[in-house]
């Protein structure tokens, strides 16, 4: 196996680009600041960590020497966030610190402040302790809010007084909306409803809320599963399946609904015509959502994310104390809250009001909907419970999320809030971020608890939101796991799950998590129960700063310029809404192309029309609009449309078939009116001109634009690879462009090494950056022709590569493979207070019985004979594996770190003969804390809360492993 160097082997074919934004700075001087922030980057491409403070359980000097190994490990800063955690999945508590906000907990956070602001390092602050945001001090009158209801069936004819007893409530607190009484037209049986799966349905069982067992799903009353779960089948009214033979059919008329006046006790007078009757008593109360993962000091209820009075009773209790701290120091940037887990929400207290500002009509009479029941039709039915939920999200997001960003930005902040999921909450996501100063979501490494990629990645929807609302800035809670603990490799886990993150958007990582870990509570230390951790009680940590370097070097590349994506998908108006993971793919455009996704706001309000291209706030340019796959827009979505086509856009869609709400006759006629003009009945397949622009009639985006004649941006050419955006056998990219300066990264999640052809959409000279080594190599042009430009690459196991055109493609050629060598050595393995271990062959340390259950850094020392080499020749030394990274010193004299594959070291300082090499390679934590729980063993080494590991788990390569060869070059001469 080939060095780094030399695994990238470099043809060009022939180049042609589509050009777009020029810069206005020199190329020269852009293209050297490129260079200049790859080789060493700024603090603002640096990782950030989620900073845990266990239960609270820190203090003044673990925080000084948290943030110092920080800063000396190439951290830009973290995100403070006092949470619990520490016993769930039966591991141990911690003990209890100071309880958030109190004056002792506010001294350790102005200390660390001040730390930061000495070190130069970035604070963000989770606004509560654990999330959803909430605590002691909310009030039941402040607390997130649940429709609940009674319902009583009566026999009408005969005037009577009834006492209805009010609905289930939580914390003593319920408020009536309205009592109302409506005709069983098919009795008392609830008609089929469609669950949350696409063309199901159930007859519907009622539970011990009220709630039907899927219609809580469709009023809003939970969520939607965990990972930002397709919702489209909300809309389904059932006319093209159940309800075919029987449109009209409907429980009650919207006009025999009557509102009954409530009297004291409960009691009501009901004077109703002949026939079956249900009167429904109906009110709101709390949904005993609480605080979730909080620290024991600060259990408590959570807030009304709906009402503007309960964030702001919140913020001025909580929050504003802590501000009014920190004025004295600079490292505070943002404000943060974490995702979602808080369950269903659908009411508020001036809901109606605002449900008739926002959707133009009164949801009292149609509230018997909730309780299961079709008034007027089914799709008017269907539609309320739309509109419903579009006014909960949309109230989440003014009342709440914008609300947030307008109380931080008075104290100069930005917000950073994780909104947008991936919990199936009432949520339009996107619109979530869109005061966000940093959309952020999260994705997972590779773990038990989320197996596959569309449960571990959801980066795309805080890409998509950077773009269209006009952000740089695009985070990630990352490399999230729940167990093994301790456990990940950094090639085989971290690295491939690191890289299918920035191919879906992300550019600033945020490691879940960093638990700070005073030195009292031994090692590893005391731990939250999730996540990869990482701190100075890592095993790695002291040697991990070439992984660090990794990690900020791609950041900072993916933070330059604006990304290259052809097409925008709008994923509609309907709630719960998101954007999950690339593989999705609404658009029907992978591969070879990327998409963003937009929502009715950014869409309307902040992306704007520019001849034959939509451009968003931050200048990415998409060259066609697709329509949601639902077919269902609003008219002012229309007539966007209608604009765009007029300038000489593209767009790709069916006839769109309606609103998802209820709207006006007179409205109809006007979406009527435009979808008949627009699109001209058209039929699948078909195409025509409208205006000066294109309309594709079809749901398939990727034929549209092969129609099109645009090139791929990243095509393969080899047939013994995939390119697609999976997280296991595929080749992906991503693009940003930078003035003249087109970026690619490139990765493999293949587990062996793959040479391949791959053709880029770009016109200049290209050059290989390697984000393992920071080394820069030019890549040789034969020719130019077709339109692309196409590499022959070659990459290690889940290798990766950055390709840089540019006009100004200084660097060096790659030096050429010679050949390879075996290395025989006697190798020497010191183990910390053990006697030396000899080795011919390079095995696992679980293999030796005296450092089986061994964690931490061993050496190896050896005496090796250089391989000859003639005038202008290199050597490299490769190794199978390395587990899990090691230093090498040659002659006493450092050099490159290995830790990712191709695991070669390419020497300085080679002499001819004998050479005297020492490798100090660190593994994990894994295989002594299975030693320790091994049923003899009465004098363990490790101390933490976390449970033990059976003792019979299967041990972690670990070491040095395989022959190591020599692989000779020949240096390239310009």
């Amino acid at each position: 196996m080939f060095s780094r160097r030399a695994l990238i082997c470099i043809g060009l074919l022939g180049v042609l680009s589509l050009a777009i934004a020029q810069s206005s700075a020199p190329r020269q001087d852009s293209i050297a600041a490129l260079r200049a922030g790859f080789r060493s980057p700024p603090p603002e491409a640096r990782l950030r960590c989620y900073w845990w403070w266990l239960n609270g359980n820190t203090d003044k000097p673990t925080i000084t020497h948290d943030l110092e190994e920080m800063k000396a490990k190439g951290f830009g800063g973290a995100l403070l966030v006092d949470a619990n955690g520490a016993s769930q999945n039966g591991n141990q508590a911690v003990p209890a610190g100071p309880k958030f906000g109190s004056p002792e907990w506010t001294a350790l956070y102005v200390h660390a402040l001040k730390e930061a602001d000495r070190l130069g390092l970035e604070i963000t602050l989770n606004i509560t302790s654990g999330w959803n945001l909430g605590g002691p001090t909310v009030q039941p009158g402040d607390a997130s809010k649940l429709l609940t209801f009674t319902i009583v069936p009566v026999e009408g004819g005969t005037p009577r007084d009834l006492a209805i007893s009010q609905p289930p409530s939580k914390d003593g607190f319920y408020r009536d909306i309205a009592v109302l009484a409506y005709p069983l037209h098919h009795g008392r049986n609830f008609a089929p409803q469609a669950d949350p799966h696409p063309n199901s349905y159930n007859n519907e069982q009622v539970d011990n809320d009220g709630f039907g067992s899927s219609i809580r799903y469709r009023a809003a009353a939970a969520e939607m599963g965990f990972s930002m779960p397709d919702t489209s089948s909300l809309l389904d009214d059932g006319l093209s399946t159940i309800f075919k033979n029987d449109p009209a059919y409907a429980d009650a008329a919207l006009s025999e609904v009557r509102t009954l006046t409530l009297q004291p006790k409960g009691h009501v007078r009901a004077d109703l015509p002949a026939g079956e009757w249900e009167i429904l008593r109906i009110g709101y109360t709390n949904s005993g959502a609480l605080v979730s993962t909080s620290s024991d000091t600060w259990k408590g209820l959570a807030i009304d994310h709906l009402c503007q009075r309960a964030f702001d009773h919140y913020w001025e209790q909580n929050v504003e104390p802590l501000l009014v701290a920190a004025r004295p120091f600079h490292s505070l940037k943002y404000l943060a809250t974490d995702s979602w887990e808080l369950g269903g929400t659908n009411w508020t207290e001036d809901f109606r009001g605002q449900f008739i500002t926002l959707r133009g009509y009164d949801p009292i009479p149609y509230l018997p909907i909730v309780a299961g029941r079709i008034l007027q039709d089914r799709n008017i039915s269907t539609r309320f419970l739309n509109d419903l939920r579009r006014t909960v999200a949309d109230l989440i997001s003014s009342n709440h999320y914008d609300l947030f960003a307008a109380r931080a930005k008075q104290y100069g902040l930005g917000v950073e809030a994780e909104s947008g999921g991936p919990h199936g909450a009432p949520i339009d996501a996107l619109e979530t971020f869109r005061r966000s100063a940093v959309p952020q979501t999260e994705f997972w490494a590779q773990n038990q608890h989320r197996r596959q990629d569309n449960d571990r990645f959801f980066t795309k929807e805080a890409a998509s939101a950077a773009n269209i609302y006009g952000r740089r800035l695009v985070a990630q809670e990352g490399e999230t796991s729940i167990g093994p603990q301790w456990s990940e490799s950094l090639a085989g886990d971290l690295k491939p799950s690191f890289d299918m993150a920035i191919t879906e958007g992300m550019n600033r990582l945020v490691w879940h998590e960093f638990t700070s870990s005073p030195a009292s509570t031994g090692m590893p230390g005391q731990e939250y129960f999730a996540g990869t951790h990482l701190n100075p009680k890592v095993t790695w940590w002291n040697a991990g700063r070439p992984f660090f370097d990794y990690l900020n070097r791609i950041q900072f590349l993916m933070q330059q310029g604006t990304p290259v994506n052809d097409v925008l998908y709008f994923y509609g108006d309907h709630v719960p809404n998101f954007v999950r993971l690339k593989a999705d793919d609404p658009a029907h455009v992978l591969p070879g192309f990327d998409y963003d996704v937009t929502n009715e706001d950014a869409l309307l309000h902040d992306i704007r029309i520019q001849g034959r291209y939509l451009v968003g706030p931050s200048g990415v340019r998409w060259r066609v609009f697709v329509l949601p796959t639902t077919r269902r827009v609003s008219i002012p979505v229309l007539h966007l449309v209608e604009r765009y086509l007029q300038a000489g856009g593209t767009v790709v869609s069916l006839p769109p078939t309606s609103s998802i709400g209820n709207i006006p006759q007179a409205q109809q006629q006007v979406f009527d009116a435009i979808v008949e003009r627009v699109w001209n009945h058209c039929t699948e397949g078909a195409s025509h001109s409208y205006s000066a622009g294109m309309l594709f009639c079809t749901a398939n985006t990727h034929a549209a634009l092969e129609a099109m004649n645009l090139l791929p941006d990243v095509k393969l050419l080899s047939s013994d690879v995939r390119q697609a955006a999976s997280s296991t056998d595929c080749i992906d990219a991503v693009h940003r462009r930078l003035g003249n300066i087109d970026i690619y990264f490139i990765r493999s999640a293949y587990a062996e090494s793959k040479t391949f052809a791959i053709a880029f959409r770009a016109n200049r000279p290209a050059e290989l950056w390697d984000p393992v080594n920071g080394e820069f190599h030019r890549a040789t042009t034969t020719s130019r022709k077709g339109g692309q430009t196409t590499l022959q690459l070659t990459l290690p196991a889940n290798g990766s590569i950055a390709v840089v055109f540019s006009d100004d493609a200084t660097a060096q050629p790659q030096p050429e493979p010679v050949h390879t060598e075996p290395l025989t050595a006697d190798w020497t393995v010191t183990f910390p207070e053990k006697p030396p271990v000899k080795l011919r062959d390079l095995a696992s340390w679980s293999n030796l019985d005296t450092a089986k259950y061994f964690s931490g850094t061993a050496t190896y020392h050896a005496v090796i004979t250089a391989p000859s080499l003639r005038p202008g020749e290199s050597a490299c030394l490769s190794f199978t594996a390395v587990h899990e990274i090691a230093t090498v010193i040659l002659n006493g004299k450092p050099q490159p770190p290995i830790w990712a594959a191709p695991y070669t070291t390419c020497f300085t300082g080679l002499r001819p003969g004998e050479n005297d090499i020492e490798i100090a390679v660190t593994n994990l934590w894994h295989n002594r804390l299975v030693g320790d729980a091994q049923p003899k063993n009465d004098r363990p080494t490790t101390r933490t809360n976390i449970k033990a590991p059976d003792p019979h788990t299967q041990l972690l390569p670990s070491g040095l492993i395989g022959a190591p060869k020599w692989l000779v070059f020949k240096n390239a001469v310009r």
